[in-house]
């Protein structure tokens, strides 16, 4: 693998127009792993500057780590907006609180000041009442199948909060190898899906995470 070419065609990516916030988060978020400099007009930085209310949690995630990056001063107002959306039950959401949303809440807040982050027993109770009978996670409480996706925020929401030893690792880890497809790669669901590195990449996070792997 040539690593430079790779970080060369990320560079060049830089002089062309970006698509939407996605391709602005990837190709930023790169270059800053790889300790590479960051061109982007004043424009863009003053477009993401600007920003303070999102369509949805995961977006305001992309905004946080972008904002983080390139040093923007919407932080504050970012965390504000995120804050509004932790419901009743501890967890966040638009409309109702989910698994996923709450991933990204958790780790919008613990980028920006992990100090905002509260009601920390109400939040792990409300992901765990996400965890089924055989592992998974759900997407809310007492709905069914879990999916990886499900799975991941699960098991990064307790992460976030020092939480990881009150996981049903046993099971988790079963419900996550049944992922396992014939040619190696991991699928979505239990019950049938093509392996795709999205779930491949989550499905083994999380085995490295409650130390299987």
């Amino acid at each position: 693998m040539n690593i430079e070419n790779t970080i060369n065609w990320l560079e060049r990516l830089q002089t062309q127009g970006a698509h939407g916030i996605y391709g602005w988060f990837y190709r930023i978020s790169l270059l800053d792993h790889f300790q590479r400099e960051i061109k982007i007009q004043n424009s863009l930085k003053d477009e993401l500057n600007s920003k303070k209310e999102f369509f949805n949690l995961k977006i305001a995630y992309y905004h946080v780590v972008l904002s983080k990056i390139l040093g923007l001063d919407n932080l504050p107002e970012i965390g504000k907006w995120i804050l509004k959306y932790q419901n009743r039950d501890g967890g966040f959401g638009i409309i109702r609180s989910d698994i996923e949303s709450t991933y990204y809440a958790l780790s919008s807040l613990n980028c920006i000041n992990p100090n905002l982050i509260r009601k920390k027993e109400s939040i792990v109770i409300f992901a765990q009442r996400c965890q089924t009978a055989d592992g998974g996670f759900s997407f809310v409480p007492d709905i069914y199948p879990p999916y990886i996706e499900q799975c991941y925020a699960g098991v990064r929401i307790h992460e976030i909060l020092g939480k990881t030893d009150d996981l049903n690792k046993d099971k988790l880890i079963e419900f996550v190898k049944n992922l396992q497809n014939s040619n190696g790669g991991f699928r979505r669901s239990k019950y049938m899906g093509i392996s795709e590195l999205e779930y491949t990449y989550k499905a083994l996070y999380i085995l490295k995470s409650i130390s299987y792997l």
